[in-house]
């Protein structure tokens, strides 16, 4: 568990995963938190079938290359890796503004 202070309330609380909350419009899923206080909403992650698609993959590579004992077949693993992470960095940006939005009150699913 992490310890957190609300930018809005100044109230100092623990976060625990299993009080992680979920917002799902059509194929995107905005996961958050929320003060206990005065319920401000603290962004997660959004996500849409694509970055949950790339989010498989990584770990599918990554647990490759946790057992290869390979060097060779590692190195081919990290580049895989690294264009998977190429990708998620690009989509990352336009997801969490959505997810922002949908937080806020507003319903972005472009």
């Amino acid at each position: 568990m992490s310890k957190c202070v609300c930018d809005k309330c100044g109230h100092e609380f623990a976060i625990n995963p299993a009080d992680f909350e979920e917002i799902r419009r059509d194929d995107i899923i905005v996961q958050y938190f929320c003060c206990p206080a005065c319920l401000a909403k603290y962004h997660i992650c959004t996500t849409d079938s694509v970055m949950r698609r790339l989010i498989r993959k990584r770990l599918k590579i990554q647990n490759e290359i946790a057992g290869s004992p390979s060097a060779r077949k590692s190195h081919r693993l990290k580049d895989r890796l690294d264009k998977v992470i190429t990708q998620q960095n690009k989509l990352s940006p336009k997801l969490k503004k959505i997810g922002v939005e949908i937080l806020n009150g507003g319903d972005n699913t472009e």
